[in-house]
Parts: structure tokens; C-alpha cells; sequence
């Protein structure tokens, strides 16, 4: 009986150990700093910021804004040239679901990532195997958007810069003639701590 309450007592203290132990987890908003991001990458505001700009930036092209129809845009992958991981292609997603939110159907976007699904549903629609509600055309594309994320690295004692680059272009499908770019440019400074001196 004894043995069985020393045990249940060290049950007890180590439940209260790890209990002290977790840590702490709270909500911040997607735009604020958090203690632990620093050094000289992306953050969340960046990336936030980046998105916000460049759609307004494209929305405002005579292309679009003078349209009697809305121009069909495809996604062309990012390059990022940069020598930070970055997920580049989240940015495009990104500027797609603001200019989908806002731009009042001004542009109409292309899903090519379910490309092979929608071929497999148009073959089973022509074999009969599923309804439809009259023929369907795919899409082209009469415009691309994609970019690039170029990046500056000066590495000292004292601490480092990184000067950060990232480029958008709309690209017409037809010519391939760029009718529109922009770029949203970034410099960050982050000194080295005293004991790593």
C-alpha cells in the first residue's frame, strides 16, 4: 500500500512538472512582430503587406480596368532566386484570393493545378458516365502572372543585411509582351548579440 502511494506520488510530481514545463501559447495578429521573429527574412506583415500592394498595383492596368470582358489569368510558378527558403508561390495565391475578393469580377482566374481532374471529368462527361448541363469550353489563358524574389546578403561581425526583392508581371499569353510589373523592395539590418561577438 505504501509502495503504491510513493508511486502514485512521483505519477503526481511529474504530471506537475511537465504541467510547468509546456510553455505558453497565445494569439497575436497576423501583422504583429512576435517576440522570437527576428534576423532579417519575411514575415507574416511582409508577406501581408507585399500581396496588398502588388494587387492593387495590377487592378489599376488599363487591360483590366478598360476590359468589356473580364481577361482569364493563369498562375506561371514563381522563381526565387533568393537565398532564403520561401514558399514564392504562396505570394501568387495570395494576390489571387485579394483580386478575387475585390476586384469585382474584373479578372477571372484559371485553375490549372486541377487540370488532370478536370480532363478526367470531361472524358467521363463524354462517355456518358456523367451528366452535364450543356458543352463547355475550357478556358485559355489570356494572361500570366508570376515573378521572381531576388536577394541581397551582406554578412559582417557586427551583424547582417538582407536586402529583399520581389518582382510580379502579367505577361500576355498571345504576344508574351509584359504589360505589367512591379516590385516591392525590403532591407533589414540585424546585429549580432554581444556573446557571439
Amino acid at each position: 500500500m505504501n509502495a503504491l502511494k510513493v508511486i502514485s506520488g512521483w505519477v503526481l510530481a511529474a504530471c506537475v512538472g511537465l504541467a510547468g514545463c509546456t510553455g505558453e501559447t497565445k494569439r497575436i495578429g497576423p501583422d504583429e512582430l512576435s517576440e522570437i521573429e527576428i534576423g532579417t527574412g519575411l514575415t507574416s506583415q511582409d508577406f501581408r503587406s507585399v500581396c496588398q500592394r502588388m494587387s492593387r498595383s495590377l487592378v489599376q492596368l488599363p487591360q483590366i480596368q478598360k476590359a468589356t470582358t473580364p481577361p482569364k489569368v493563369a498562375l506561371a510558378p514563381m522563381q526565387n532566386n533568393s537565398n532564403a527558403y520561401i514558399d514564392e508561390n504562396a505570394f501568387l495565391a495570395k494576390m489571387r484570393k485579394e483580386l478575387i475578393r475585390n476586384a469585382e469580377g474584373r479578372i477571372v482566374f484559371l485553375d490549372r493545378a486541377i487540370a488532370a481532374t478536370i480532363d478526367k471529368e470531361t472524358r467521363d462527361k463524354d462517355r456518358g458516365k456523367l451528366s452535364t448541363s450543356g458543352e463547355q469550353i475550357r478556358y485559355g489563358a489570356d494572361f500570366f502572372l508570376t515573378g521572381t524574389i531576388d536577394s541581397i546578403d551582406k554578412v559582417t561581425v557586427d551583424g547582417n543585411t538582407t536586402y529583399t526583392r520581389l518582382s510580379f508581371r502579367l505577361t500576355d499569353a498571345g504576344t508574351s509582351a509584359i504589360v505589367w510589373e512591379d516590385d516591392y523592395e525590403i532591407k533589414k539590418h540585424s546585429k549580432t548579440g554581444s556573446v557571439y561577438k
